[in-house]
C-alpha cells in the first residue's frame, strides 16, 4: 500500500469510528427514562429464591427487579424490591449495604430503600425520580415482587 493510499484509509476509518462513537453517546437530560418491567396487561410477578438473599445485604436482579435483603427473618419486611435500572438512565443499581441506600453504577445517584432520591446523576446533566418499589410476598422457599 502506498503511503498517500494509507492515510487516506486512516482517516476514513478514524472518522467512520468517530461517528460511531458519536451514535453511541447520550445527551439525555433524563427524560428517557427506562420502564420497569410488567406488561402493562395486570399484574406481573418475579420471583427468587430466599436462599438468594441468605444474609442482611444479599442482593439478587431478576427480570428488571432488584431484590435485597434489610433484615433478618422471613417476612415479606425483611426484604425490599425495586426496579434494577436507574430512572436517569439506565444503568444498573445496587444495594449499598453499609451505607443504606440504593446507587446507580452509571452516575452515581442514590436512593433510601423506600425508593426515595437521595441524590442525584453526578457529573451529568438531568435529573431522576424515585425509585419503584414492589409489594413482596413469601411463599414456598420464595420472594416474589408483584409489578403494576
Amino acid at each position: 500500500m502506498k503511503r498517500g493510499e494509507f492515510l487516506v484509509k486512516g482517516v476514513l476509518l478514524a472518522c467512520s469510528g468517530a461517528c460511531v462513537l458519536s451514535a453511541c453517546s447520550s445527551s439525555d437530560d433524563g427524560g428517557g427514562t427506562p420502564d420497569p418491567p410488567g406488561n402493562g396487561g395486570g399484574p406481573t410477578t418475579v420471583s427468587v429464591s430466599l436462599s438468594n438473599l441468605a444474609n442482611v445485604g444479599d442482593q439478587f436482579t431478576r427480570s428488571g427487579v432488584l431484590f435485597f435483603r434489610i433484615s433478618e427473618g422471613n417476612s415479606s419486611d425483611d426484604f425490599v424490591a425495586t426496579e434494577a435500572l436507574c430512572p436517569h438512565q439506565g444503568g444498573a443499581l445496587v444495594w449499598v449495604e453499609d451505607e443504606g441506600y440504593i446507587e446507580c453504577q452509571l452516575h452515581f445517584s442514590r436512593y433510601e430503600d423506600d425508593g426515595d432520591v437521595i441524590r442525584g446523576p453526578q457529573g451529568e446533566s438531568g435529573s431522576t425520580r424515585n425509585l419503584r418499589v414492589y409489594p413482596t410476598s413469601i411463599s414456598g422457599g420464595n420472594i416474589t415482587a408483584t409489578i403494576s
